[in-house]
């Protein structure tokens, strides 16, 4: 299989748009869609970065790391920690809080510690494993849901409208019956792409 092929059926795939930081000396950070749950006990996840990424050499030799699950409206943050050449911490929505990157845009966040750096073809897998973290709960009054990433577009999930029943097959962009969300608002990406599997 070609790599524009590969590219091209793994576009069809609707990923999770988050934010990876490093804090102290080396303070970098990229948005990535490669995140993934690989274990509840013990409790670890993994991401990949490209070797090329400008992030990739702090996240080399760093021993502890911020994942950001971002909210619906946060297309602006995800482009801009896809774009090089700028301050890309410069901006109201990043903060610090107990020695970590505290992102406003975010639904959920882990602090996390580097358990293997694996390569893996032009990328780098990072295992870690979660520290603490917390997330905005379903009674919370900022309750928002998350940005995804599908078809080099960001876009959202939301709610089907009362009246479709589970079963039917709207046209592919509106409702897919029952409780299932569906994918929504979508909005073209930047040139620059995401970073990540």
């Amino acid at each position: 299989m070609t790599p524009e092929l590969f590219k091209h059926i793994m576009r069809h795939q609707a990923a999770t748009v988050v934010l990876i930081t490093t804090d102290g000396r080396d303070r970098a950070g990229l948005t990535a869609t490669s995140l993934t749950s690989v274990s509840a006990d013990p409790p670890l996840v993994l991401f990949c970065v490209a070797r090329t990424a400008s992030a990739w050499p702090a996240l080399s030799v760093t021993d502890r790391i911020g994942i950001h699950l971002l909210g619906e409206d946060s297309q602006e943050l995800a482009r801009r920690f896809s774009t090089t050449g700028i301050d890309r911490f410069d901006h109201p929505a990043i903060g610090h809080d107990e020695g970590l990157t505290s992102v406003a845009g975010a639904v959920a966040w882990l602090e996390c510690r580097v358990v293997d750096r694996i390569p893996a073809g032009d990328h780098h897998i990072v295992l870690v494993s979660p520290i603490r973290g917390g997330h905005r709960g379903h009674n919370s009054q900022e309750q928002r849901g998350p940005l995804l990433y599908h078809d080099r577009r960001y876009t959202t999930i939301t709610e089907p409208k009362e009246g479709v029943k589970r079963g039917e097959t709207p046209a592919y962009g509106t409702e897919t019956g029952g409780s299932q969300p569906y994918i929504t608002g979508r909005q073209e990406s930047p040139a620059v792409g995401v970073s990540g599997c």
